[in-house]
């Protein structure tokens, strides 16, 4: 049976030990392969999605992992496949027969009743602990997908939240955060919002005002354990994926005072005049000294939607500019190494003149801090230096 539950576990720190010589401290997972086996497992810590250990294991080898975690991991092989692992503090024997097939356990593990659970079977008298909890989330999402009225709306966000706000810290230690709040707007989609005698134009309006008001009732509910930015990045990245750009910009605009990225306030002086230019392909378009025309700099990062989402309503804008004698260009920078991911944002723009600098050396030495966001600046031919 394949097992498609994305699960989330609460990071602090790991350790992987050679079996034979354990590292010091409390006993984790021992994963056996039984055959080789190139896998990952995969973590969250809040919102955030980490890497808990990546390597090959081959046939007959074990790894212990030493660790303080409480709750689920991704356990994700190079072929896609994907299980979900419950970590805790006491041992527990994990056994990898084949990436096509689920993990298996020892018995009286909780691993083995929360795939009991998955797989529809009501077993007695095993606690209540993280696994019956995830159940619970699980059964919660599901329950949603049926909703068509403005109350019935209403009314499942509300328990959405009294889920989230009695058991949030249990939560924290799974992906059903992440999951819950991404289903809570999505249960906006499955409305519907026209009203017998209403214009058109009240579909759009009320639509809007339920979202926003989702927005406000999750930033209270979870002030004291998620920062407003970060669930509203979280919030607005939901919408950029699913290529709702102009939405996610109006959520940013109603939200204006949490709509960015912490770091440090930064001051560019002058660029480099051989800064290599790409278009989205990666093909190389010259040298920004040679460009001609006005130009906008803005630092995106994939880990801030809203960076992205502001500079991609930036290049809209140029396009729309009634003064079509000047050439205007969007240069983006990304804090990271170039992606597929930054250069995409130019498929969110018909028309615009979107490029990117790619040049490793000058982003380390001069973009290796953490820089607050969005960013633009507008540079003049004088300071490309």
């Amino acid at each position: 049976m394949s097992i498609r539950f994305l699960c989330f576990i609460f990071a602090v720190s790991i350790f992987t030990c050679a079996v034979a010589a354990p590292c010091p401290g409390q006993s984790g997972t021992i994963i056996h392969a039984r055959t080789t086996s190139t896998f990952e497992l995969q973590g969250y810590a809040g919102l955030k999605t980490i890497s808990i250990y990546h390597g090959t294991l081959t046939a007959g080898e074990s790894l212990k992992l030493e660790t303080s975690y409480n709750g689920l991991a991704m356990l994700i092989f190079s072929g896609g496949q994907r299980y979900p692992v419950i970590l805790g503090k006491q041992s527990s024997d994990l056994i990898i027969t084949s990436p096509d097939e689920q993990p298996s356990f020892a018995d009286g593990d909780e691993n083995q009743l929360f795939y009991q659970l998955l797989s529809g079977e009501k077993p007695a008298g095993k606690g209540d602990g993280v696994a019956r909890l995830l159940i619970q989330g699980k059964e919660l999402l599901d329950s949603s997908s049926s909703i068509q009225t403005v109350e019935e709306l209403r009314k499942k966000k509300i328990d959405f939240q009294e889920f989230v706000q009695s058991n949030y810290l249990k939560l924290s230690h799974s992906d059903l955060i992440q999951r819950l709040v991404s289903q809570y707007f999505m249960m906006h989609e499955y409305v519907r919002y026209h009203q017998e005698g209403s214009p058109a134009g009240d579909i759009r309006l009320l639509y809007q005002q339920e979202v926003l008001a989702g927005v406000r009732s999750l930033l209270v509910l979870v002030q004291d354990d998620i920062p407003g930015n970060k669930l509203l990045n979280y919030i607005i990245g939901f919408y950029y994926n699913r290529g709702m750009v102009t939405f996610a910009s109006f959520i940013a605009d109603n939200f204006r005072e949490i709509a960015h990225c912490e770091g440090e306030n930064l001051e560019l002086s002058d660029f480099p005049a051989n800064l290599k230019l790409t278009l989205s392909d990666g093909s190389t378009v010259g040298e920004l000294g040679k460009l001609k025309g006005a130009k906008t700099i803005s630092l995106v990062s994939s880990d801030c939607p809203v960076s992205m989402v502001k500079t991609v309503m930036k290049a809209r804008e140029t396009v729309s500019t009634k003064d079509h004698t000047i050439n205007r260009f969007i240069i983006v920078v990304p804090l990271e190494k170039l992606s597929i991911k930054h250069r995409g944002m130019s498929r969110n723009v018909s028309g615009g003149k979107m490029l990117f600098i790619n040049d490793e050396k000058w982003r380390e030495e001069n973009l290796s801090k953490i820089i607050r966001l969005p960013f633009f600046v507008n540079i003049a031919q004088s300071r490309i230096q």
